[in-house]
Parts: C-alpha cells; structure tokens; sequence
C-alpha cells in the first residue's frame, strides 16, 4: 500500500518535459521547440527540424501573439537563414 502511495505522488510531483509543435511557415515543415518559455528574443534555442530529423540551433530575433496563435522569428545559426514558426496554441 505504501509503494502505490509513492508511486502516486511521485508521478503528480513529476514534472513533465513540455514540447511545443509548430510549423515553419514558408516550408511548412513540422518542428517542436523543447519548451516554452525558451521562445524570447535574444535567447538560443534549440529545435528539432522534423524534414531534416535533426536538431538545430537558432537565435530567436521577435516573438508575435495573433490571438490564440504564437508566431517566432528567428535567425537559425546552423544554416545561417532566418526562419518563422507558426507555433500551436
């Protein structure tokens, strides 16, 4: 009985990783960003390009709300382009 407890509160103490999907709107790739608060301007980030299966480093340069709509721009330090994201509420 005492292992279920644990068990219980561990897994509501646990704090989930938080990804965050989005889309690149001029290639209309999938990406996910690894977390939300990371997306402010001026900050590296990290994001996984789901068209190239890799991982990518990038400078977040502005960040727009459009109602329930999140758009990020930013300058991808890996292949040296700038990008946008159109991000999931």
């Amino acid at each position: 009985m005492k292992a279920l407890l644990s068990i219980i509160l561990l897994s509501l103490l646990a704090t989930p990783a938080v990804a965050w999907d989005g889309q690149d709107s001029e290639a209309g790739t999938s990406i996910m960003l690894s977390s939300r608060s990371m997306a402010t301007p001026g900050q590296e980030i990290i994001y996984y390009d789901y068209s190239k299966e890799e991982y990518r480093t990038a400078e977040v340069t502005s960040v727009y709300g459009f109602g329930k709509s999140v758009q990020i721009e930013l300058y991808d330090i890996d292949t040296g382009s700038n990008r946008t994201f159109d991000m999931e509420e």
